[in-house]
This record gives structure tokens, sequence and C-alpha cells, in this order.
């Protein structure tokens, strides 16, 4: 009988998820290979992944740069052999460089990973790094760069970063044109020998993970060495000016961005402040969209967001709004967080917050890939299987009163910084 359109789906309550743990094996050489399987995807999607991320770096951009020229070459194949060869067999590689971590990523059918393969071992052990593709590696992060500091939301960025980590903090370093041109093949070369060379932090295989696709993987890595993850002391950040303006001619608009250093993942409180930041600026039905841009018309959008790092995490919001609005935008955003500190959330406002939350939820777990994506973040922040049991559980249970609390201990208006960059 067809379904009638008119009508909407019944709203049913998320009560509980499992979720299969990732299988996890591990070589003789340490290095860990975990593996989410789903035959009827017949994709492979191999992370390899390096403890090389930008708080492992000698001086600012090195480990972005490192991992850009992975794929720009080795002792046997240019940058353009290794592209033609991969694609002749419906194959591509994707590089990243985050805060923590660094992956080289392969996308391939099953039937090709042996041919696949020894092209990913020959980066992984013979990138060239040459001079020519590194001037060129310059030129285009320097034009890149200067780009964005045409933009008031990238100097706002840069400049909330510095301040509420400070500059010496790996999370809080910035980078000027002047980094860019202070980098070295030699400097490169050597973080590349130090944290890619040979070296794995683990690997994730999401896809149709059969028997022989381990096999071929773990014969390919027999001569690779398991990467431990180095921590990170953090130096005490430096007092800094809480209001910064940054001037930007001929802008129209001005980036505002205000929040503060707070926690990552691990801390207690990090899913209750999930609930409490998607109320605020987490989704369309936030606080701060219905007042600044749907009651007060001063923006087209504004959100505000929870970042968690390995060893730290921050709170922010960030808008546009026109020049001559800037300090009418302030002022409705310090009032949107007196209220959330002074009044407890309604009953029906709260629960049309989790509601959507545990939807959302639920999407992020739509296919084998996203589900692979969740396993990461359990093996990078040395999480338990249960920990998004627990978060359905945390968020169902979570009321008015513990975010009032949340809201008095972290949003005090004292303790955030707020940028300014605009005309």
């Amino acid at each position: 009988m067809p379904s009638n359109r008119k009508l909407a789906p019944a709203v049913r309550e998320i009560n509980k998820v499992i979720i299969k743990p990732a299988d996890c094996l591990t070589l003789p050489s340490g290095i860990k290979m975990y593996s989410v399987n789903d035959p009827s995807v017949d994709v492979l999607k191999i992370e390899f992944v390096f403890d090389a991320g930008a708080r492992l770096q000698p001086s600012p951009y090195v480990a972005s740069a490192t991992n850009a020229m992975l794929v720009e070459g080795t002792t046997k194949y240019t940058s353009k052999e290794l592209a033609e060869n991969l694609d002749f067999f419906g194959a591509y590689l994707q590089n990243r460089s985050g805060s923590d971590d660094a992956t080289l990523t392969l996308f391939c059918l099953p039937r090709h990973l042996e041919s696949c393969l020894p092209f990913v071992v020959d980066i992984l052990t013979n990138a060239s790094y040459s001079e020519h593709e590194l001037i060129t590696q310059k030129e285009n992060a320097i034009q890149r760069l200067m780009v964005n500091e045409g933009k008031t939301s990238y100097l706002a960025r840069r400049s909330f970063y510095e301040s509420v980590f400070g500059y010496n903090n790996p999370y809080g370093t910035p980078v000027y044109q002047q980094d860019i041109n202070n980098i070295s093949r030699e400097t490169l070369v050597s973080y590349y020998e130090n944290k890619y060379r040979a070296k794995l932090k683990y690997l994730m295989i999401s896809g149709s993970v059969g028997s022989m696709v381990i096999d071929k993987l773990a014969s390919a890595l027999s001569g690779f060495t398991e990467q431990n993850q180095t921590k990170y002391v953090y130096a005490t950040t430096q007092e800094r000016a809480k209001k910064i303006a940054i001037h930007k001619d001929g802008s129209v608009q001005s980036t505002i961005r205000i929040g503060r250093k707070l926690f990552g993942r691990n801390h207690p409180d990090f899913r209750k402040m999930q609930l409490l930041n998607l109320v605020l600026g987490g989704y369309f039905g936030s606080r701060l969209m219905s007042n600044i841009r749907e009651e007060k018309g001063l923006t087209y959008g504004i959100y505000s967001s929870l970042e968690s790092y390995l060893y730290d995490g921050a709170f922010y919001i960030e808008t546009d709004i026109n020049n001559d609005l800037v300090e009418l935008g302030v002022s409705e955003i310090y009032k949107e967080l007196h209220l959330l500190s002074t009044q407890p959330i309604g009953e029906e406002e709260l629960n049309t917050a989790k509601s959507y939350m545990l939807g959302s939820f639920l999407r992020s777990l739509d296919g084998v890939f996203e589900q692979a994506n969740r396993q990461r973040i359990l093996i990078d922040y040395g999480l338990s299987a249960e920990y998004y049991e627990e978060f359905i559980e945390i968020i169902k249970n979570t009321n008015s009163l513990s975010l009032l609390e949340l809201a008095n201990k972290y949003l005090k208006q004292e303790d955030l910084y707020e940028v300014v960059a605009g005309k």
C-alpha cells in the first residue's frame, strides 16, 4: 500500500544505539589495523594515520607543508606519474594535516588494492621533496594566505586562537608569510624522516574489508614500525588582551568572534556542553539564530561551536555583521549568554534540542565510512566502546538546572575573548 505523503512520519524516541566496535588486528611490529566492514560497499577507504600534527612541528607550517608534499613525487615517480598510475585503477589519494595528527587516505576498489599499494608504500618510504616542487608549494601557500588575509573571518579566527591559546601554544600558533618563506627542503625531509618514513600510528580500513584485504595490507607494511603518540606539555598561556579590534580597509562587514579556551572530548562536562552549545547557537533553531538573525535581522547567519583537540579545546561564537551594527550585535550576543546563565531553559526548547542532537547523531552513522569516522574518535581520544551509548543517555537525562550550572561555570562574560575584524 503506497504511503500517504501528506502525513509526516511518526516521531520515535531514540532509546539506544548499539555501534559495533571496529575489528582490530595488531601486526608483529605493533601497528594496529582497525577495520569496519560492509561487504555491500565495493570500495575501500584506507586511512594511514601519523602522529605528525601541527602540535609536534618544530616551527609554523612545517607539518602542513610536509603532508602536502607527500604526493608531489618520490625517487621513482613524479607527482604526475603517481596520479596517472592510481587513476588507471580508478583510485585516488587524499592527504590532510591537522592539529594533532596527519593522514594519507587511499580510495580504491578491493580488486585493485594489490596494484595500488606499491605506490602508497613508495610515498611513505621514498618521498623526494624536490626543490622545484617546494618552490611551487611555497608560492601557492603564500598566494592562498594573501587571499585569506583579505577576509575579516580569517583575520578574526587567527587572532582569536593566538589570544585564547597563546602564541607559543601549538593550537594557537598562526602562520605568516615569513614562516612559509623560511621553510627549507632540509626541514621537511627531517620531519618526514621522523614522522612518516616507514612509520604509522595506526590504520583505519572501511568498506568491503575481506581477509584478503587485511593480508595484503599486512604484507605491504611488514617493514613499517609503530609510531607511539607523542604527548605535549603546554607552557602557561600568557595574559593577553580580552578585547581585540583588527582594522580592515574597505570592509563592509565585520567578523565577530567571542569565546574562550575550554576543554576537549575527554572532559566529563563535554557532552553536556555539546547540548548547551546547540541551544545557544548550534543549529538553525538556536537562540542566537532566532534573535540576531530572525528577530533583529543583523546577520545572515550566526553560530556557536565547541572544538576538541587531544590536549585542549575551545568554545566560540562567530558571525558577520554590518560595520554600523557591530555594537548592537555584540550586545545581543552577551544578552543571550546572560539569559543562559540566569534562566533555566524551557522544557519544550530543551526537548527540541535533544531530539535534534540525537537525530543528527543517528545521521552521522549512516554508512560504513561515517561509522569509521566515529570509531576514529574513540581511538584517538582513548575512549571506551560504550562512549556513544553513554552519550545518548547523558543527553536524554540532562535537565535545565544542570545546563544552567554549566553556563554559569563556563560562559561568564569576564572569561571570554572578543575579537572584531573589520572597518
